[in-house]
């Protein structure tokens, strides 16, 4: 017999609590009236629902998978409270770790006919217990890329990644998947893609329109199918200006005999970062050039790259 069902989702939940998590692990009540084909309400009729709560609209892999087997009331009306039926499915471990404040959750409703399940329905959740929804007025966008000071990958909070550029799957993060797309890299190119890679480099803000990278057309792609050029996701390799000049007309005492240019200058009668050598043929002719002689920054530490003042921290990203 094909049975029918006009549904009602009850935003409410048993109790406000939890307001720090994404999910207070209570549940949230879900209402049905069955009728049969004719019409007519089916009371005292034995029905199996499932439900399934995905991440997004076109997501693949469902969060969390419960079944409920319940006797309709004189009126054909069920009840059920999801987030308290039997586990079926679905990654989370438990409901409780359905994370309602990191995307907006569809449900799909099935029944069971025979050994096989009848989509009834499949539907943003217009409204989610307020317990559940709590944390999604102030809650952290999907996407966000936030500094972390555990001192240990380990410690990473749930719900975030660490940035290290791994490729994981586009269903299971459907949200971060449709966020960022492959900006930072294309994965497999069918069912992965890469999170952003953060380790040892730093964020720059994206030029757009605003002119303030002169380079941004040379920029590639951090990883492979990434985006590159005046795009989020493109890296640029660490560079500095070079440095030039040019010494103008030296005489055999290293006296000046004409204006020198960038780099070398003059100062008390010689080149400034020119070395004055003896003229015994030793080492006569000789110039040397020492860029930290116009500024400490150049050659600190023994360094290898240009950068700034730093300390290290974790990135993380929100899913």
């Amino acid at each position: 017999m094909r049975i029918f069902f006009t549904t009602t989702m009850l935003a409410f939940a048993l109790t406000v609590s939890a307001f720090s998590q994404g999910n207070s692990g209570l549940g949230f009540n879900y209402q049905a009236v069955v009728r049969g084909a004719d019409g007519f309400v089916l009371p005292k009729q034995s029905v199996e629902l499932r439900f399934s709560l995905m991440p997004g609209q076109q997501a693949t892999q469902a969060s969390w998978v419960e079944t409920h087997n319940v006797i309709t009331d004189d009126y054909g009306t069920v009840g059920v409270t999801v987030g308290k039926g039997t586990k079926a499915g679905g990654v989370a471990a438990q409901f409780k770790d359905v994370n309602f404040a990191a995307v907006y959750y569809w449900m799909k409703v099935e029944i069971k006919e025979g050994s096989n399940y009848r989509e009834l329905s499949y539907t943003a959740l217009p409204s989610v217990p307020y317990a559940e929804a709590a944390t999604n007025a102030a809650g952290v966008p999907v996407g966000t890329i936030l500094p972390f000071a555990g001192n240990s990958i380990s410690k990473v909070p749930e719900g975030w990644l660490l940035c290290d550029g791994k490729e994981i799957s586009r269903s299971e993060y459907a949200a971060l998947y449709a966020v960022i797309s492959t900006a930072w890299g294309a994965g497999n190119n069918s069912t992965t893609f890469n999170i952003p890679d953060t380790r040892g480099v730093f964020l720059r803000g994206w030029s757009g329109t605003s002119g303030r990278d002169a380079d941004a057309e040379k920029r590639t792609a951090s990883r492979s199918g990434g985006y590159t050029g005046n795009a989020i996701g493109s890296y640029q390799n660490d560079a500095a200006p070079n440095i030039t000049g040019k010494a103008k007309t030296i005489s055999e005492d290293w006296q000046l005999g004409g204006s020198g240019e960038g780099a070398i200058g003059k100062e008390n009668g010689y080149y400034s970062g020119v070395t004055p050598r003896s003229t015994d043929g030793q080492n006569a002719g000789a110039i040397t050039f020492d860029a930290s002689r116009s500024s400490a920054v150049y050659g600190r530490d023994g360094a290898n790259e240009i950068r700034p003042k730093n300390i290290y921290v974790h990135y993380i990203i929100k899913y």
